[in-house]
């Protein structure tokens, strides 16, 4: 068992209202890739740093996409005219009177036909698009973790890159015995002896399955020091 639930539960037992906690970034995210390919940047400098500003931290190889990117726009752009020419057109027919009615149905066509022409391709342009920007992980107010990936290296859909932690805010997660649980709003909180600004966030609805008479309390504050961590401390967490 691990020793840090094993005192928790020690801890209990001595005072109803105490309990040991772990302080924890406030999330943990494994991010990985929806597509395949190159890496052709990977900031290695950046791990296990905190990042403020926006930064680059991945990108694989969109040559080829942009490309293709380039041609569609272009090609968007001539329909665009394409299309100018027949509704022109097209008003003009429907103004003069000994044009037949299939002629002129044969110019409404050819702008029907026309608009979907530039629909489709503003589709694929949508596409390629986002798939361009599946291939670039940017980063701000984030803390990197480990990065897993090399430049130069392939990689495929769902192979994880890098890791992060939020550090916006402390957590801290305590395990509430059920004859307390409905107790606790009207308590304060102290942390190591001292009345904190930690607030209870979340409060399971049901008993935790592995400590079966206990229900999981997640408590967080803001963290106005993101240089200023202490993660993995432990502290001890009163409701008095």
């Amino acid at each position: 068992m691990n020793i840090l639930y094993l005192l928790l539960i020690l801890t209990s037992l001595l005072n109803a209202s105490t309990y040991l906690a772990k302080v924890e970034p406030y999330r943990y995210l494994k991010i990985k890739t929806q597509v395949a390919g190159i890496v052709t940047y990977s900031n290695k400098q950046k791990e296990f740093t905190y990042i403020k500003d926006k930064t680059k931290i991945i990108s694989l190889k969109t040559k080829e996409e942009n490309i293709s990117l380039q041609s569609l726009k272009q090609s968007l752009k001539i329909q665009n005219e394409i299309l100018k020419i027949h509704q022109k057109n097209f008003r003009k027919k429907q103004k003069v009177i000994h044009i037949s009615k299939y002629e002129k149905s044969q110019e409404h066509l050819l702008v029907l036909n026309t608009k979907q022409l530039i629909n489709t391709i503003n589709k694929s342009i949508g596409i390629l698009e986002k798939n361009i920007s599946d291939k670039k992980f940017y980063e701000n107010n984030i803390y990197i973790n480990e990065i897993f990936i090399e430049k130069d290296e392939y990689v495929d859909v769902g192979e994880l890159l890098y890791e992060i932690y939020d550090f916006s805010k402390l957590k801290l997660v305590v395990f509430v015995k059920a004859d307390e649980v409905n107790h606790l709003e009207g308590k304060k909180l102290f942390v190591d002896n001292i009345h904190n600004d930690y607030i209870i966030e979340k409060i399971s609805q049901v008993r935790d399955n592995k400590r079966i008479s206990m229900y999981k309390v997640v408590l967080s504050k803001d963290n106005l020091n993101n240089n200023n961590i202490y993660f993995g401390q432990v502290v001890k967490v009163e409701f008095r």
